[in-house]
């Protein structure tokens, strides 16, 4: 019955109405006040005019005082989700009864982490854990050097040196704002990766792997995107990126539709369009909010014709806080591809992060069309903040919030197979479903952690580990 109302509530939570921001009203009513000045403290890196960028809020303003509270609560969760801060906190101070000044005061993250990397090069834990048997030699290890607030601009650089089971070397770039008004902004990235094992085909929703003691896979990759924010919510990426790979003939010798025509080269130019409505409360763990996603990607363009495809993958998301530290979420996504007949190298599916359904972690299900619907019921068991400052001296690390959830959890969907793609029919041109209860952890720098006992339509039980989310 819980299962059923789960189901049936996500279904109708994610297309009812949604009213996020009231319009604040500048008005003569006889409870206002004026905005005298705003005062920026605690950014010794941040530019100031990075948080200005995220404040409704202007000197000299009128308010009426109740609504100047609301807009303040969605200035903060704004800064907040910059993820720049540790903390934040917006006050009003009374100069007279009818003026105020207001007070942002934020703690400042660590914000340049030369990272080293070790980390499993499969899509998720339970891939390596039950499909892969533990074997360390799927492991990446190398360095990792990332600013996330480079020049105090909020740009953001990323430099990879990767080995073991890929070798990448990466580096990429971010500014989010090139123009005077905080508009636009732009991103380029550049890559070179290699292979000696890699996926050359899927039989029962599980991936095969070869080996060898050679290159099996060269792929170098380049882009370029203009995001255009016109407002606080609301953001469009206009991308532009070139891939070109190369495999090794034996990969070839065993999927001859590995990619089209028996090629061992696939070149493409890409054109990719993203929108993103954004107002959640915590966008690394939401509890409250919606999110909108919407991309459309064309890949194929211009000179080379290797691969042809039309794809647009959608998913929104709305999340409630019921009372007495109770949530409910719920996310409805969908993603299809025209024309259905495609290279192997280029198959999609569900059991990739963020579209994947608990309990059928283990299986990677591919196909041109999937509709899938997430719901989640928890429950607040704590939430503190750990005081290490008599160990870590500084202050960026000096407390540390923990926060765990208990978690009720039902995922249903159904994916379209590809044509004649017979090796994989258990979870195709079927309704599927997965539930079960989970334990979520959540803590300092947007680390969440889920364990979960989860079961799916064919009567499978286990318990997964996942990082991130669920949605």
């Amino acid at each position: 019955m819980l299962v059923s109302m789960l189901f049936l509530t996500g279904i109708a939570v994610c297309f009812g109405q949604q009213n996020p921001v009231d319009t604040i009203r500048h008005g003569n009513a006889t409870n206002t006040v004026t905005i005298d000045k705003i005062f920026i403290i605690g950014n010794k890196k941040t530019k100031e005019n990075i948080i200005r960028r995220e404040l409704s809020i202007h000197e000299g303003e009128q308010y009426v005082r109740a609504e100047l509270e609301e807009a303040l609560k969605d200035d903060r969760r704004r800064i907040i989700n910059t993820q720049l801060f540790l903390s934040v906190n917006v006050n009003v101070v009374d100069l007279s009864e009818n003026k105020v000044d207001i007070i942002v005061r934020v703690s400042e993250r660590w914000y340049f982490f030369p990272v080293p990397i070790f980390d499993l090069a499969d899509r998720n834990f339970t891939e390596w854990w039950v499909n892969q048997k533990r074997d360390f030699t799927r492991v990446n290890y190398g360095i990792k050097l990332r600013h996330f607030n480079f020049r105090g601009r909020r740009e953001i650089l990323n430099l990879t040196a990767q080995f073991g089971y890929t070798k990448l070397f990466r580096l990429s770039y971010a500014f989010p704002y090139i123009n005077k008004n905080q508009k636009l902004g732009l991103k380029f990235y550049g890559d070179y990766s290699t292979n000696k094992n890699i996926a050359y085909r899927t039989v029962g929703h599980r991936l095969q792997f070869m080996d060898s003691s050679k290159v099996l896979r060269e792929r170098w990759r380049g882009g370029v995107s203009l995001t255009y924010r016109p407002n606080f919510y609301s953001t469009h990426s206009f991308g532009a990126g070139f891939s070109s790979v190369t495999v090794a003939d034996t990969v070839i010798y065993e999927n001859a539709n590995y990619f089209s025509n028996g090629d061992i080269n696939q070149r493409y130019f890409s054109l990719t369009y993203t929108f993103v409505w954004d107002f959640r409360d915590f966008v690394s763990y939401p509890l409250t909010g919606a999110y909108l996603r919407v991309r459309a990607d064309i890949i194929g363009v211009g000179i080379y014709d290797d691969v042809n495809i039309f794809s647009i993958n959608a998913r929104y998301s709305r999340y409630f806080d019921l009372g007495k530290k109770f949530y409910f979420g719920s996310s409805v996504s969908g993603y299809l591809s025209t024309p259905s007949n495609q290279p192997y190298y280029n198959y999609n599916g569900v059991g990739r992060n963020p579209d994947f359904m608990r309990g059928l972690e283990r299986y990677f299900i591919e196909g041109p069309m999937y509709l899938i619907n997430k719901n989640n019921l928890k429950w607040e068991i704590f939430s503190i903040d750990v005081d290490v400052s008599n160990i870590i001296k500084m202050r960026q690390f000096s407390k540390i919030p923990f926060a765990a959830y208990l978690s009720l959890n039902y995922e249903h969907g159904y994916i379209r197979n590809y044509p004649g793609y017979v090796e994989n029919t258990l979870f195709t041109n079927r309704y599927i479903y997965g539930t079960g209860i989970g334990l979520d952890i959540v803590t300092f720098y947007d680390l969440v952690m889920r364990w979960e006992y989860s079961f799916n339509i064919e009567g499978e039980n286990a318990l997964f580990f996942n990082l991130h989310a669920a949605f």
